[in-house]
């Protein structure tokens, strides 16, 4: 029977709806505000409960004993909006009375009034994993390593200072009934005790020396000096993890620990750490990981005077399979093309994703410099055998940029970025191969780069100009056509080559607003030209991919054509056979359109592709242009007399007219003539002109 006259002691017991944490708070002092304000001494986080909720008052009753009285509101009168409820009564004023139940706002928090006597049925509320504080009381579904601290020092002091045997022995079926390990050493290692949790999860441990014993290894020196010091350490035991909080009471000859599994948290912290450095759709490292890896080695190789490599390898055309397949396609492309590269890379080679389509790869040098061609050699080969993907069997080559430590660079960004330039080279190099960074080729980006800035300004500053380039018909010997040819006069580097600048507009997306400004302009000089009674000539344009895919493009010729009132029939697009490649049944759909009003087609570059003879047969093109490298050797090489023989056959079969590019000789034109083409270009017709020279050239050949 609890003894009267003992002096009692107050406890309130939080228990917030579905939360496993009760908060045991231990009242002392005179008054405790209770609410969401931030000076609450309990401050309850709920949307029910008011910023000044309620307030707990002592009433001292007799020399030792007192109660608590709970109002609704605080103590200037003001009252809470959603009320108090004691024992399923509404109140504004309550004395407490032991087991009383109460809600703050509603059921979300609910809390229980105990006095001493009555704790030992409660107490296991107070585990681990609760709070015991004394004041300014945080309601929380979250515990810190250092409340956690506090709280288990704050418990020890109560066993060892603040209780009488009586209570200690009643607090004793606290650790029996912890579901957490709890054991106790003396200063020499030796177990004097151990929970039910701690028999369940560690009775094979118990019979090991002090040194094996990972859960008293290392603690037991120079404990004379640390009485009262909790300290933390996290140990491994098989295959899982534990937090291990010490608490050394040196002058009780007791090293108590407290257990806690954490192998949940080791693990996702190892799965987001992988996360973290590692590619999610190939499994290899990423560009964070790449980076970190590449300090290490380099920090390796200058230790010892030693050279590394770093390669960029980029998968060439992959935009067009991602375009032309599909995503997920292309993402199992990058998936296999990975294998790919680990199998065929030494052990000592570190490999990671850059991004996109573009890979990195650390390759260790010592004094093996031949080694670097070796293994990019490999990697281009490899790529020989295809890769089949569902239903598709994809044949891919890859180009391959290298720097060299020390000599191209000392730090990560400066050898990531020469070996960046290097790949540069290599894709202008025709693709498929490997290139090592030069300061040339530093020198080549730097003016790319300088180009790529000023190419935005340049239709805006009137930079850009056309050339045309007369087309000769045999039959007549009449200038029959002109095509149109961009030119760039920069305003410092003097005329820029397409070659340079072209490329340079299809990456960034200026060819767009660039190509209609040239097929409008084409199209004004031709309706002018016809205007001052020169003859009628074809003008015929050449048409970009990304400006041919547009989905407004019908639209836009419409409109071009209407603006400038120039009349369709003398209007010739250019188009490659890259162009048909994309979208058939789009590019079907556009030709077919723009056929009808009278706009003519031509196929450039015949022969350079791979599927020629089936285009020739699906599209109503006008004209066939036969590239100029079947010309060059035409008037000495018999193999290449017999593929332009067999072009022209070809195309006047399905009625379309033949223009061969490039002619600069009487032989070529004679060759030509004989094999009934019908129309020459290049330089022995004429060299391109500016508007002015072409109309010099023009009234010459008329008068």
């Amino acid at each position: 029977m609890p003894n009267p006259n003992q002096k009692k002691n107050h406890f309130l017991f939080l228990s917030p709806e579905n939360c496993s944490e009760k908060i045991v708070i231990s009242l002392t002092e005179s008054v405790y505000s209770i609410g969401r304000h931030s000076d609450s001494n309990i401050k309850l986080y709920s949307e029910a409960v008011s910023r000044n909720h309620a307030t707990l008052i002592r009433k001292d009753v007799g020399k030792d004993n007192s109660s608590y009285i709970l109002i609704d509101g605080d103590l200037k009168g003001q009252r809470s909006q959603n009320g108090i409820v004691v024992n399923e009564k509404k109140t504004i004023y309550h004395q407490l009375e032991d087991g009383d139940i109460i809600m703050f706002g509603s059921s979300e928090i609910k809390a229980i009034y105990k006095q001493e006597n009555a704790l030992s049925e409660y107490f296991p509320f107070c585990d681990l994993n609760s709070k015991i504080q004394q004041n300014n009381i945080a309601l929380s579904s979250e515990l810190t390593r250092e409340q956690l601290q506090n709280t288990l020092i704050l418990s020890e002091e109560n066993l060892n200072q603040n209780l009488s045997q009586k209570d200690i022995k009643r607090l004793a079926s606290f650790p029996e009934l912890s579901p957490n390990p709890i054991i106790e050493f003396d200063l020499n290692g030796k177990i004097i005790y151990s929970n039910p949790a701690a028999n369940l999860c560690f009775s094979e441990l118990f019979n090991e020396e002090n040194i094996t014993n990972p859960l008293i290894a290392g603690l037991t020196r120079n404990t004379n000096q640390i009485n009262g010091e909790l300290i933390i350490r996290e140990i491994k035991i098989k295959d899982k993890y534990f937090d291990q909080y010490i608490h050394y009471l040196s002058k009780q000859n007791v090293i108590r620990s407290y257990i806690f599994d954490i192998t949940k948290r080791k693990i996702s912290e190892k799965k987001l750490k992988y996360q973290a450095f590692h590619d999610s759709l190939t499994g290899i490292p990423n560009r964070e990981f790449f980076y970190w890896k590449l300090e290490q080695y380099l920090n390796n190789v200058k230790t010892n005077n030693e050279q590394l490599a770093i390669f960029f390898i980029d998968i060439d055309r992959f935009k067009n399979i991602n375009e032309t397949l599909n995503h997920t396609t292309g993402d199992k492309l990058l998936e296999n093309f990975s294998y790919r590269l680990v199998s065929n890379l030494p052990e000592d080679c570190f490999l990671a994703r850059w991004g996109g389509d573009e890979f990195t790869v650390i390759v260790p040098l010592k004094d093996n410099l031949p080694r670097i061609n070796q293994i990019a050699q490999k990697i281009i080969n490899s790529l020989k055998e295809p890769f089949i993907i569902k239903k598709y069997t994809i044949y891919v080559t890859c180009s391959i940029g290298v720097s060299i430590y020390p000599k191209d660079g000392l730090e990560e960004k400066t050898l990531i970025k020469n070996a960046d330039i290097a790949l540069f080279r290599a894709k202008q190099m025709g693709k498929n191969n490997c290139q090592f960074y030069t300061t040339q080729l530093s020198g080549e980006q730097m003016l790319l780069f300088e180009l790529e800035n000023s190419l935005y300004n340049a239709l805006d500053n009137q930079e850009l100009f056309l050339n045309f380039q007369p087309q000769l018909d045999l039959n007549t010997n009449k200038i029959s056509a002109l095509e149109v040819l961009l030119r760039w006069q920069h305003p410092d580097l003097g005329v820029v080559s397409p070659s340079k600048f072209i490329p340079l507009a299809e990456e960034t997306g200026l060819i767009i607003p660039i190509g209609e400004w040239v097929l409008e302009t084409a199209c004004l000089q031709g309706k002018k030209w016809q205007d001052l009674g020169y003859p009628k000539m074809v003008i015929a344009v050449n048409v970009s991919v990304k400006q041919f895919q547009q989905d407004n493009f019908i639209q836009q010729v419409k409109n071009i054509l209407h603006k400038t009132q120039f009349n369709p029939e003398y209007l010739e697009l250019e188009i490659t056979e890259t162009i048909l490649m994309q979208n058939v049944d789009k590019t079907e759909i556009i030709i077919n359109e723009l056929s009808q009003l009278g706009v003519k087609f031509s196929l450039d570059d015949f022969g350079t592709g791979y599927s020629s003879l089936s285009y020739l047969k699906r599209f109503p093109f006008n004209v066939v242009k036969i590239d100029q490298s079947f010309i060059s050797d035409l008037a000495i090489n018999e193999q290449d007399q017999a593929l332009v023989s067999a072009v022209i056959t070809l195309a006047k079969g399905y009625k379309m007219k033949v223009v061969a590019e490039g002619v600069e000789t009487d032989n070529q034109k004679k060759l030509l003539k004989q094999l009934k083409c019908d129309f020459i270009q290049g330089w022995l017709v004429s060299k391109p002109f500016r508007e002015e020279d072409l109309l010099a050239f023009l009234n010459k050949l008329i008068n």
